[in-house]
């Protein structure tokens, strides 16, 4: 583990003193180390001059895996020291940006008043960031629980646990002030088959559920795929093409742009939010903020 460390330290420093210094070692024995798992790996991982040093092919590769198993290895450590003393340990929660302004602060309050030894650390991304961590063999997550819409109770294409709603928001639709529809007070989801509506790339199984491809009366909604990931990214295409979106009514609490509305829509049943998280997380932690949200939303009135 020794050798380990300190071969992740230099690839990350690219500076044998800086990572001895990191290390509380000398540079001596930082290079030592590094040579001696050289010798294990047969072939050098490093390209030295006097004052560069760079990761050769081969130590590109056992960087990524040696990376990869260490933090694996280090949160499988913290989740068994947090499971045998949860007290004063942090949890690191992330919010959905286009979630309702006042559901972040709500929540993390009522779960520090639960476990006043605790401590949560935010995190804010948006909700299409879920998607990229569930990718790959080894899915990577920044957060040990995230907050974001999600219109599904389980997910069986991902490995993801999903908690029960939190809350929900009223469905609404955005569109540019030019759309044939932004003069009105409300939209029915049936008047939109007449009209492009932004399709992101999103899972099969999120997709459907967030833009069916049809109204429930039975029209075929005019889908167009886009490329966009970010709610900057749609607020743009909404507001430059004769494009609908279906989102929230609490969205311009925090987004504001010229040459948009956003529109009550009537006809799709509220959006839930909810907390999910790896299915092989073992941190108390996450449950307990899971349980402590879930009761705070029923006191509050937020699932009705």
């Amino acid at each position: 583990m020794r050798e380990i460390e300190a071969f992740l330290t230099v690839a990350e420093e690219l500076h044998f003193g800086r990572a001895a210094e990191r290390l509380s070692l000398s540079t001596s024995r930082v290079s030592a180390l590094i040579r001696t798992l050289e010798r294990r790996a047969g072939a050098a991982l490093f390209e030295r001059t006097s004052r560069t040093v760079r990761l050769t092919r081969a130590g590109e590769h056992l960087f990524a895996e040696f990376r990869a198993a260490y933090v694996r290895i280090e949160r499988a450590l913290a989740e068994v020291r947090d499971a045998a003393d949860p007290a004063g340990k942090v949890v690191r929660v992330g919010f959905a940006t286009t979630l309702p302004e006042k559901l972040a602060p709500a929540l993390v309050q009522a779960f520090e008043q639960a476990y006043p030894q605790a401590r949560v650390v935010q995190y804010a991304a948006p909700t299409t960031d879920l998607f990229h961590w569930l990718e790959g063999d080894r899915p990577s997550w920044p957060v040990d629980v995230f907050a974001t819409w999600m219109p599904v109770e389980t997910a069986p294409e991902a490995d993801l646990a999903i908690g029960p709603a939190v809350q929900h928001v009223r469905r609404a639709v955005m569109l540019g002030v030019d759309h044939p529809l932004a003069e009105r007070a409300v939209v029915d989801i049936e008047d939109l088959a007449a009209h492009e509506v932004v399709y992101p790339q999103l899972p099969q199984w999120y997709g459907g559920a967030w833009t069916p491809r049809a109204t429930p009366g039975g029209r075929e909604l005019r889908l167009r795929r886009v490329t966009a990931e970010y709610i900057e990214d749609v607020l743009r295409l909404v507001a430059e093409q004769q494009l609908a979106h279906l989102t929230f009514a609490s969205l311009l609490d925090s987004y504001h742009r010229p040459g948009v509305v956003v529109l009550p829509l009537i006809g799709l049943p509220p959006m839930p939010v909810r907390l999910v998280w790896p299915r092989s997380s073992r941190s108390p932690l996450v449950q307990a903020f899971a349980d402590v949200a879930a009761d705070f939303a029923r006191g509050a009135g937020w699932l009705a």
